[in-house]
């Protein structure tokens, strides 16, 4: 396991602190699932790019003739 040394601003610091209360977790679990959750995120929105561009190449005349209408 890692150790890792954060900066966090005061104010999100206490909104994390206050999140973990009211999951009745710990601050580390609150950021492990933020971090988590975070990366999931980032790697549907990659998902979803790559297939809006798959189907804006094979559909272009279409979309094309859409614009026009």
């Amino acid at each position: 396991m890692t150790t890792r040394s954060v900066r966090i601003p005061d104010d999100i610091d206490a909104l994390l602190i206050k999140a973990a209360q009211e999951e009745h977790i710990s601050v580390n679990a609150a950021v492990v699932q933020a971090v988590e959750e975070w990366a999931r995120m980032r790697g549907h929105r990659a998902r979803v790019r790559a297939v809006t561009a798959q189907v804006m190449a094979e559909d272009a005349a279409l979309l094309d003739r859409l614009a026009d209408a």
